[in-house]
């Protein structure tokens, strides 16, 4: 009768150290599946926000064409863009490109001077033959004065380059 007993607080002892051992099994399973889902979601957002950077030309008005950068991401918030170009005095200058706008002939953007923030430079740019972009921005002033920018076939170059 002992060894029945003792048989049967064996089992229990063993039912209930293998109870919390399925469900730590299952938990485990559960976070392996939640991390893995975070992983996958994380390489998507990687693959759609790696930006493209794109050469150019910006010529102000009454002034001669200067070469800039253009990049641009796209993500879940849909797409973003800046201008890159070298300042007065050597520096990277990186202007956001407000309500961009992309379609399969047109690229449009605004856009601010750095230092003139409530300047607001209208691009309306039309594909060209090459597969380049090419248009007139007219700024905001009373003068509304126009200028060019251009955007070179949709290559990619290395950051840093333009």
């Amino acid at each position: 009768m002992r060894k029945l007993l003792m048989a049967a607080v064996a089992m229990m002892l063993m039912a209930v150290v293998a109870a919390p051992s399925a469900v730590a099994q299952e938990a485990e399973k559960a976070a392996a599946e939640k991390k893995m889902e975070k992983a996958e979601k994380m390489e998507k957002a990687e693959k759609m926000s790696k930006s493209r950077w794109m050469k150019g030309t910006m010529t102000p008005p009454d002034q001669e064409a200067m070469d800039v950068a253009y990049e641009m991401t796209k993500d879940e918030h849909g797409m973003k863009g800046w201008i890159v170009a070298e300042g007065m005095e050597g520096e990277k200058v990186k202007i956001e490109m407000k309500d961009l706008s992309m379609g399969a002939d047109y690229v449009s953007y605004n856009w601010s001077p750095p230092d003139d923030a409530s300047t607001v430079i209208s691009c309306n740019l039309e594909k060209q033959d090459d597969g380049g972009y090419a248009g007139d921005c007219t700024d905001s002033g009373e003068e509304g004065r126009t200028g060019q920018m251009t955007i070179a076939p949709m290559e990619e170059m290395n950051p840093g380059t333009g």
